[in-house]
Formats: C-alpha cells, sequence, structure tokens
C-alpha cells in the first residue's frame, strides 16, 4: 500500500554513519499511546509481554546508540588512512540523515499537514529552469569541489578500492554491499571481522524489522479501515479513486504532464498545476486528520517492533558485541 525503501546501493565512506541513522529509533523508545481503535485489531499477533518488550526494545536502542558512535569513530580512522597515503583534501563530512517515523507506512506522514499543503503541496511542482529544483544535491563550494575529476578518482580508488570487490549481503529485498578493498574495506575488517554477519545484523537492525513491521502494521484491520476513511473523504472531495494516500501522491504527477512530468512546460503551465497540487494537498490533509490514519499506523507498527524486538534479542545483543569490541578496536587505532 505504502513505498518501501529496496537496497541495491553500496555501504560506501559516509553511508555508515548515515545508514545507522536511518531507521525507527525515535519511536523505539516511547510507549504507544494505548489503541486508538479500541479493540485487539490495531496490530496483527498478540502484543509481547511487557517486561520481555521493555528489555528487548533497550538492546535494540543500546545497539542504534552504539552504532552511531562507532561510525563516527570508523569515519576518523578512515580519514587517518587516507591522510598516511597523501590526500590531505577531502569531500565534506556527510550528514546524517534523521530518523524517518514509519519510513515504511505513511513516511513520517504520507499526506502533508495543513502548513504543507497550503504552502507547497506535496512538494511536486518541477523546475522550469528559473532556479535550482528545490531537492537538488549540490557538491558544495570548497577544496574539494574544485579538485581535477582525476584526482577525485584515485581518492574514491584509495578509499573504496576495487568497486567490484564487494562483501555483500543479501537482504531478500537486495544486496546490501560495502567495499572489500581500499581505507574503507580495510577499516572495517578490522573493526567487525566477521563483515557478512555484522552487515547481516546492522541491515536486520537498521532496516529488516522496521520494513517486516511495516507490512505487519498495513494489514491491520484497523488501519485498513482508517486508509478506507481517507479514501470516501477524498471522493466527497473531488478525488475519486484514491485507495491510498500514496496515490494521491502519484496523481500530482498528471497535473504536470503525467510521466513527462516538467517537460516542454513553461512557467504558466506549472504555475497551473501547483494550484491543482495543493488544492488536492488540503482535501489530502484534511481527510487524513479527519480518519487519523496515521495515528493508526503508528500503533500497529510499534507493536509490530516491539514483538520482533523480542523475537531478535539475540541477535541484537550479538549486534551489541561486535560493536562493542569495534568501539575498543577504533579507540586504539586512533591512538597509535
Amino acid at each position: 500500500m505504502f513505498p518501501r525503501h529496496r537496497i541495491g546501493a553500496t555501504l560506501a565512506a559516509a553511508a555508515l554513519t548515515v545508514l545507522v541513522g536511518c531507521g525507527s529509533g525515535s519511536d523505539a523508545g516511547r510507549d504507544g499511546a494505548g489503541d486508538p481503535s479500541g479493540g485487539p485489531d490495531a496490530a496483527p499477533g498478540a502484543a509481547p509481554g511487557a517486561a520481555s518488550a521493555a528489555k528487548a526494545t533497550s538492546a535494540f536502542n543500546s545497539a542504534k546508540e552504539l552504532a552511531r558512535q562507532v561510525g563516527s569513530l570508523e569515519l576518523r580512522i578512515t580519514t587517518k588512512c587516507m591522510v598516511a597515503q597523501g590526500f590531505t583534501v577531502h569531500p565534506p563530512d556527510p550528514v546524517a540523515m534523521p530518523d524517518a517515523d514509519g519510513a515504511d507506512g505513511p513516511e513520517g506522514r504520507v499526506s502533508p499537514t495543513s502548513e504543507q499543503a497550503a504552502q507547497r503541496g506535496y512538494g511536486a511542482a518541477p523546475d522550469t529552469g528559473s532556479g535550482q529544483p528545490e531537492n537538488s544535491l549540490q557538491e558544495p563550494p570548497g577544496p574539494w569541489r574544485d579538485l581535477p575529476e582525476g584526482e577525485k578518482q584515485r581518492y574514491s580508488l584509495a578509499k573504496n578500492g576495487d568497486p567490484d570487490q564487494l562483501v555483500s549481503y543479501e537482504t531478500g529485498e537486495g544486496k546490501f554491499s560495502s567495499p572489500s578493498g581500499g581505507c574503507i574495506g580495510e577499516t572495517r575488517k578490522k573493526l567487525y571481522g566477521d563483515m557478512p554477519k555484522y552487515l547481516r545484523l546492522m541491515w536486520l537492525t537498521d532496516n529488516g524489522m522496521r520494513h517486516e513491521a511495516g507490512r505487519q502494521a498495513e494489514q491491520s484491520d484497523a488501519f485498513l479501515k482508517a486508509v478506507g476513511s481517507w479514501s470516501s473523504c477524498m471522493e466527497k472531495a473531488g478525488y475519486p479513486g484514491l485507495k491510498s494516500p500514496t496515490d494521491a501522491v502519484k496523481k500530482v504527477k498528471d497535473y504536470y504532464g503525467g510521466k513527462d512530468a516538467g517537460k516542454n512546460l513553461d512557467a504558466a503551465a506549472v504555475e497551473t498545476g501547483r494550484k491543482k497540487e495543493i488544492a488536492q494537498a488540503k482535501a489530502d490533509a484534511k481527510c487524513a486528520d479527519t480518519s487519523k490514519y496515521d495515528v493508526f499506523w503508528r500503533t500497529a507498527n510499534q507493536r509490530a517492533l516491539s514483538a520482533l524486538y523480542v523475537k531478535n534479542e539475540a541477535d541484537l545483543v550479538a549486534y551489541q558485541e561486535i560493536l562493542t569490541e569495534a568501539q575498543k578496536k577504533a579507540q586504539k587505532m586512533l591512538e597509535s
């Protein structure tokens, strides 16, 4: 029903620090605010016992915090390795992405808030060439951006090693990979030892349980009922045929030329589309508030997560142990 993140990317230089910050950690230590449905259908399966759930959740939170700390140390060791090879100019430090609440269901909230809807709709308006698109990623000015491309390629090879030589874990949703050579690969082997095992535990903690909880939450009777209420509300507002909030996001492309959204559109056409987008977004925000589908999803999702923490507690503890040892090794490597 809702979009999912599929993994096919390599865990590159900064990616460890970034990925350990992605997940459901911001919700993990919070108790649900009760069952909005008032019945047992808010989430599939029985909730785990309070004591075991608290213990498992603590293991999850500890692992996430350790991963954040070790990721920072790893980045410093990698930089030290590169300096030792004569590289004195480095890319800007990565910006860790904040945790996305409910990243496998209503991503934080698929529907916009009323304020967002009024200001920018869904933020889908294409760029007409008058300036940079709102979400464009540009390399910030500085010494790194001014380096010749050949030097950047040499830097990348020293840091990541042969791009065809990777260590991977098959997640069932794609491969989760890390360099096996270069400063990154050598550093990770020293810190984590069994890299396939480390990648499996990292994936499980950062993504696997979160994805599975999302799948379970989407089947909650209470959540499905709330989405149906949203759909009926949107039909009454003049937007029939939308089965989920994700459909509303997809529909916005029609306002800018469908599959070829943004191509050959002048400023006037984009402005017309933007007005339609904002009108739909306002209706969406109102219907989301009325149906409270995001509240039902969060409740079901948190219950599913709690059960999965208990089910995977042994792996969470194993991940903690790997990270604890890695932290000790990293500190020694930085002191030497």
